[in-house]
């Protein structure tokens, strides 16, 4: 096992990379987005991100984070789900988490093993968070859906974005449909939420997180981001 412990600048990203070990990552601030060739997971403070080993990925965040991780052995890592995902974290799994950094430094190896296993345990039991996002597969689709991340307020209709990529309207709806399982137009209003979380978890009025998200009916913002995630964006910030 190895650990980490880290503070990233605003846009600060890895490129494209995978590693043999399986990754444990929680915050105390700030978000990072995990992306895959399939979808992209969004870390936040009070949830803990896993990704086993030997996925390839890269990460980012859209503004300053700190937080762990912890690398463990593909040995190890069998102790957890085998396909990527963010679980919450409440107190008990953070102190499970500290624990086991602290065994590691202080070379107490089996004491390490059972706090591991007994991590697994409590995360393979737990449901996953709604923080990931599926992405299309398509190269031009794609660009379409990173161009939408990047700037969730864009006032550009689905005709002005497929032109935009060489795809015609009905072809850039199919390809949503087929690699998304969702429409275009409803891929576009949770990837508006998914990306609001940045403006959320940095504290700004909720009005103003409506607006760089595309929404004019704040209303409507916080009713999509409750079905979505389960609260109000005043909720979802950290106490």
């Amino acid at each position: 096992m190895e650990t980490q412990q880290f503070k990233y600048h605003a846009l600060h990203a890895t490129p494209w990379h995978q590693h043999s070990s399986g990754q444990l990552c929680w915050l105390s601030q700030g978000i990072m987005v995990i992306e895959t060739a399939r979808a992209q997971w969004t870390v936040t403070p009070g949830s803990v991100g896993w990704f086993p080993p030997d996925l390839y990925h890269r990460a980012w965040v859209p503004g300053t984070a700190t937080g762990h991780s912890l690398y463990l052995d593909p040995i190890v890592a069998g102790y957890f789900p085998d396909f990527a995902a963010v679980y919450a974290a409440d107190h008990f799994i953070i102190a499970l988490l500290m624990r086991c950094q602290k065994s590691h430094l202080q070379n107490q190896q089996d004491y390490q093993d059972m706090l591991l296993k007994l991590l697994g345990y409590e995360i393979m039991h737990r449901s996953e968070l709604p923080l990931e996002l599926t992405l299309p597969t398509d190269r031009r689709a794609r660009n379409i859906a990173s161009e939408l991340l990047k700037n969730p307020g864009s006032t550009l209709n689905q005709g002005q974005l497929a032109q935009q990529y060489g795809l015609s309207v009905r072809n850039l709806s199919r390809l949503f449909n087929q690699q998304t399982g969702l429409s275009f137009s409803q891929w576009r209003q949770q990837a508006k939420v998914v990306a609001s979380l940045q403006w959320v978890l940095a504290g700004l009025p909720v009005s103003e997180v409506a607006f760089l998200s595309g929404y004019s009916n704040v209303s409507a913002f916080i009713e999509v981001f409750r079905q979505r995630f389960g609260k109000t964006p005043g909720q979802f910030r950290p106490a």
